[in-house]
């Protein structure tokens, strides 16, 4: 079905222009979102429900749900419910008869204010490779989103599946799984996990720029240029989710695919000589992280050229990685005190550093992602 004929059924049947407009916008919201917690119930001490209390997450009347649930637009069964210990949690998930018509729903509106979006382009250019490299991709919900809040903590952002590429790729078997039945050998488990990574090619751009997206100095950038979008709906505020709980204290913008292309159109483009001398940092403070994850001497250098062999189009430099690497570990070893200098003579196998103080070490590099942070907002 189409949005047209949508809104001449509805027109035919005698609701009104409002109610109309809401249900627009209803499935606007649901296009980008995919699903959206619109009530909950609070769990008492004593076992006992409260009566069900809306979310400011969906601003619309019953009336909308009953339209759209009776036309099949969306669904609110229990398979879309998240039963946390302090609350039910139940969402309205956009079906697959529903996305034509929700995508026509939000293309219209992004249409109608394309010279607005545009124009917010132009005045946080700067922004703009940060919009287009550095969304996370939610694979479940195929929408990508960025934290309206700052990641303090190194590991959560440079964890995020970055370490298990390198792991395949310079062949180091991760830790068995804890408590699997498996008839597979520990060798044949970790030859299938191999095969999954070895397909993945480890764009560092990306990573670089979703790593320095979730720094204190970015995010309150990326918050200042989604708040007019989100007053227009053309993103979405959505807290943090999983199948177990809802993080009402963790929100996210989510952007559609559509969005982004918009944004990659405006796109002034990066100073190739910048970029390559940004990531040169990125690298070595990646490379730093592995170093203080056990990662031995032979293993850090093996990661570097995988990352320069997967990412040839860069002109990276092995060279000047590495002495930036020695640098970066020179830099802290005398700031902090956390960590030795680089372990020159070693051999393969042995530490490329030692560690001293791994509180200290992680917030020093905490301290520098943020410093790349600003100067990934200089690079247009």
């Amino acid at each position: 079905m189409s949005l047209e004929n949508f809104v001449s059924e509805l027109e035919s049947m005698g609701f009104s222009e409002e109610v109309i407009q809401e249900v627009w916008q209803a499935l606007s919201d649901l296009y980008i979102g995919v699903k959206i917690p619109y009530a909950f119930v609070s769990k008492g001490s004593s076992g006992f429900y409260s009566s069900p209390a809306r979310t400011k997450y969906w601003p619309y009347s019953d009336i909308i749900e009953k339209i759209l649930l009776q036309y099949g637009f969306v669904d609110t069964s229990s398979a879309f419910t998240v039963y946390t210990p302090e609350a039910n949690w139940y969402f309205l998930a956009l079906t697959e008869k529903g996305v034509s018509v929700a995508r026509e729903a939000y293309m219209s509106k992004l249409e109608e204010s394309l010279d607005f979006v545009k124009d917010l382009l132009r005045r946080y250019k700067r922004l703009a490779p940060i919009l287009y490299y550095g969304a996370i991709y939610d694979e479940s919900l195929k929408r990508s989103y960025f934290n309206s809040k700052p990641v303090d903590n190194i590991n959560k952002i440079l964890r995020f599946e970055t370490t298990s590429i390198i792991d395949a790729k310079i062949g180091k078997a991760p830790e068995p799984p804890q408590k699997r039945r498996t008839y597979h050998t520990a060798d044949e488990l970790w030859g299938k996990v191999k095969d999954i990574y070895e397909m993945q090619p480890l764009d560092i751009v990306r990573v670089a720029f979703q790593a320095t997206a979730q720094t204190k100095t970015v995010t309150n950038v990326i918050n200042e240029f989604f708040s007019p979008l989100y007053e227009r709906r053309l993103v979405l505020f959505i807290p943090s989710y999983n199948t177990r709980n809802v993080y009402t204290d963790w929100e996210q913008w989510y952007v559609t695919s559509e969005f982004l292309e918009v944004v990659r159109e405006s796109n002034v483009g990066v100073d190739p000589e910048k970029l390559k001398e940004f990531l040169t940092e990125f690298v070595s403070l990646f490379l730093l992280y592995l170093g203080s994850n056990h990662y031995t001497k032979g293993e850090i250098l093996k990661a570097l050229e995988v990352i320069l062999d997967e990412n040839k189009e860069l002109g990276l430099s092995y060279d000047e990685v590495l002495e930036r690497l020695r640098e970066l570990i020179q830099e802290i070893s005398s700031s902090t005190g956390s960590i030795s200098g680089f372990n020159e003579y070693g051999e393969p196998e042995s530490p490329p550093f030692m560690v001293m103080d791994w509180e200290r070490l992680d917030k020093a590099m905490m301290e520098y992602l943020e410093l790349l942070g600003s100067r990934a907002l200089a690079l247009v």
